[in-house]
């Protein structure tokens, strides 16, 4: 089920062509973290806003409110 902010995020990134495509960084970030024993647990919403935030159509602190939003509403449908 897509939430809100999800649909939100999709249509932007599709009015602006934008798309998440991982940076070798993102490899590095995750595959440390996976080393660290922790989850890593990211959807593709997720990209997408760090996508957008990437190509400044988000501010990052936008993107932080939006992620929180998205996930909060994600968990309550759990």
């Amino acid at each position: 089920m897509l939430t809100p902010t999800a649909r939100y995020v999709i249509a932007l990134a599709r009015r602006l062509g934008i798309s998440y495509t991982p940076t070798y960084s993102d490899q590095w970030a995750s595959a440390i973290t996976r080393l660290a024993g922790d989850e890593v647990s990211t959807d593709s919403t997720d990209d997408l806003l760090v996508a957008l935030t990437r190509a400044g159509k988000l501010t990052p602190h936008e993107m932080t409110k939006l992620v929180i939003e998205h996930h909060r509403k994600t968990k309550a449908h759990v």
